[in-house]
């Protein structure tokens, strides 16, 4: 049994008890040598203790009191640390129970692929048992173009001055970005906006629209080829850039987008979709008006990239620092954050802010220290193979670039650009360079889908993964084969067997801890005898067992209960399954095993009414036992508030006691100043008599 995780601060009640025996006789004792003490004091003219004699009267007045209090105390900490132990083993059994809750526990496959060359198989628990034939015809490829050669990596292709590429989409059969509008101040459209014929969503590669006078350009990125998907992408892009909720884009009329502002106040014009994105060497971010400690005007570009600014510089108390820049958004704001989180790490301290507001981009020292030297470098780029390699690949705009060397010896180094994989893939490129750039793509390399037959029904993809075709398998294409693939999947009850044989573990451990709590002869270490007589705890037992070895909620055609599994409870209530008996039942009803325990169900809430099975009901009913507002969390929590009542009776208790010593304590002083003066009358007296004595008998 694992109770070690859970803890207590309580002593048993046996060893409190007597404690307190001994010290209410040793107090009982003393009283009786003080007594005796001041009868031998008065006869004998000695004096007397009296702050001892205050106290141990005090002493035998408090101890009975407050050894009854503290004996409750004690086995309240007691119960306290019984339910602790009860509810971390539920909590166990809980974890066992909810590993065998739902359908997809029980449904570990394997696949076997018997072409390996051809593609590789993977499955997931919602993959059935079976066969299945895949012949893959021909993989999915993307464009790729390559230019004509230059001399090296450094040829310059425009004078030295920036230029853009243009690269063009020519899945255009079906497509139309539609006809933009302005409809009012805070409020523009694009009407009738289509997909291609062979829908993509990478139909669209640009959005552009002005807001405030500021111009964007995103990337659309749908989820699905469909104007519902690109308004939400393109209104999830517009809100990230600016910072709020105010921008939003949905489908007007099921044709339109619409673009609006919820304030009203912006200004939203010339909305504009494309099947073309650019790619510019100078990205068109701005470096503002450095001040001493401030920058003012900088701002990302028009297609907005995190990549936008190089370098950040500033002198802090005559050191100068630079750092590279890394928000995590395309905005001032998460720039300034950014460059603050850096500062404070070169800084070792938090005495650094970066902030943002309205224009300005400010830095602050909190003790006073001297900024000096604030600046921003963009990126920029190369008007060179090298350079635009480095741009395009930059600006995560769908497209990679690889700078390539032929070996030839004239003009060796050509730009290979690759688009992404699938038929409607292809694109066209031009350019505004003074050196004409010229692309070709060779035979073979246009872009195209995957083609496979998976069980006699051909089937066309873009990519070469592919997950949609058999449930719960994915199907990783290698290359075109002649020879088809037979797939097997197959159920592995290895690791189910493993769960329900914890299950046995779980409940053992927390039927033995609910018996040692409850048993008075317990020899158990903090938690044993702790909840003798406890009839909530008998009730959970009894609960747990009714639940757990009761007939399910969701009966199979054969198998009903635990019992029918190899479970067995023997006369000590000790859980135990019969592996031979398990086996069988996985084997020849297993469909009946998993109604059993699940339902077939799978994540059903802890609060759904619905039956859920074995394990789903069981997992139910320890969670509202375990709850806050839970009988077991109540009992603890009501012995705690009376340990509370019971240490104010303590504390008032002890109040009263001072003030009872404090009143003995005057009392004994008087009885001994009185005392004392007796006896010095006694001594004068003695003292006279023995004087006339002496004159009388004359000696």
């Amino acid at each position: 049994m694992a109770t070690s995780a859970v803890s207590s601060t309580s002593t048993t009640t046996t060893s409190t008890l007597s404690a307190n025996k001994t010290a209410a006789a040793a107090t009982a004792a003393a009283n009786k040598a003080a007594a005796q003490k001041i009868l031998t004091s008065l006869s004998a003219g000695s004096g007397v203790d009296t702050a001892s004699l205050a106290q141990n009267l005090v002493d035998a007045e408090q101890l009975p009191q407050a050894n009854a209090i503290n004996a409750k105390i004690t086995k309240n900490d007691s119960k306290v640390s019984g339910i602790s132990a009860v509810m971390f083993m539920m909590s166990e059994l809980q974890t066992a129970l909810t590993a065998v809750k739902d359908r997809d526990s029980f449904n570990t496959v394997t696949a076997v692929n018997s072409n390996t060359g051809a593609l590789n198989v993977s499955a997931s628990s919602a993959a059935t048992a079976g066969s299945h034939t895949v012949s893959v015809s021909a993989l999915s490829s993307p464009q790729r173009s390559i230019s004509t050669g230059f001399a090296s990596a450094d040829t310059s292709l425009n004078g030295g001055s920036p230029f853009s590429l243009t690269l063009t989409g020519a899945n255009t059969a079906g497509l139309s970005v539609g006809t933009p509008s302005t409809t009012a101040t805070f409020q523009a459209t694009i009407a009738s906006p289509t997909f291609g014929t062979a829908a993509s969503v990478t139909d669209f590669k640009n959005f552009a629209v002005t807001i405030d006078g500021k111009a964007y350009s995103l990337t659309p990125a749908p989820a699905t080829a469909t104007l519902k998907d690109l308004a939400a992408n393109l209104q999830s892009q517009l809100r990230a850039i600016d910072g709020s909720s105010d921008l939003s884009v949905t489908v007007s009329g099921g044709t339109d987008l619409m673009i609006s502002s919820f304030t009203t106040s912006r200004a939203i014009s010339s909305p504009a979709l494309s099947n073309a994105v650019e790619i510019n060497l100078d990205n068109g971010a701005s470096v503002g008006t450095s001040g001493t400690s401030t920058i003012t005007g900088a701002s990302f570009g028009a297609y907005p990239s995190t990549s936008d600014f190089s370098a950040f510089k500033v002198t802090i108390d005559g050191t100068p620092r630079s750092l590279v820049p890394g928000p995590t958004a395309p905005t001032m704001e998460a720039l300034a954050a950014n460059l603050q989180m850096q500062l404070r790490t070169l800084d070792a301290s938090t005495d650094i802010s970066v902030s943002y507001s309205g224009s300005e981009l400010k830095v602050v020292s909190a003790s006073g220290r001297a900024i000096a030297g604030t600046s921003l470098t963009k990126t920029s780029y190369d008007d060179t193979p090298a350079g635009l390699a480095a741009a395009i690949n930059a600006s995560n705009r769908g497209f990679k670039a690889q700078l390539v060397n032929d070996g030839g010896s004239s003009l060796p180094y050509k730009l290979m650009i690759t688009g992404a994989t699938g038929s409607t893939e292809g694109f066209s490129l031009s350019s505004t360079s003074s050196t004409a750039l010229s692309f070709a793509t060779p035979s073979g390399y246009t872009a195209s889908d995957a083609l496979l037959n998976v069980d006699g029904i051909s089937y066309q993809r873009k990519s070469n993964t592919i997950t949609d075709i058999v449930p719960g398998l994915t199907l990783n294409l290698n290359a075109a084969s002649s020879t088809p693939a037979t797939v097997l999947i197959a159920r592995d009850t290895t690791d189910i067997k493993t769960k329900l044989a914890s299950l046995v573990t779980a409940y053992n451990d927390f039927n033995d801890i609910v018996n040692q709590t409850t048993d008075p002869k317990s020899t158990l270490d903090t938690y044993g005898a702790t909840l003798v007589g406890d009839s909530t705890v008998r009730m959970v037992r009894q609960q747990m067992r009714a639940l757990i070895f009761g007939a399910s909620s969701t009966p199979g055609t054969s198998i009903k209960s635990l019992g029918e599994l190899g479970y067995t409870l023997d006369q000590k209530g000790v859980l135990s399954l019969d592996s031979s008996k398990l086996d069988s039942a996985l084997t020849n009803n297993y469909a009946d095993v998993i109604k059993l325990f699940t339902g077939g169900h799978n994540k059903l809430s802890a609060f759904s009414s619905a039956p859920a099975g074995i394990a789903g009901d069981a997992v139910k009913k320890i969670t509202s036992l375990l709850a806050k507002t839970g009988p077991l969390t109540t009992k603890s929590d009501n012995a705690n508030i009376e340990n509370t009542k019971y240490q104010a009776r303590l504390d008032k208790l002890q109040v009263r006691m001072d003030a009872l010593l404090v009143r003995y304590q005057k009392q004994f002083a008087s009885m001994d100043s009185l005392v004392g003066s007796v006896n010095s009358q006694k001594t004068s007296l003695k003292s006279t008599f023995d004087g006339m004595m002496a004159a009388y008998t004359n000696k």
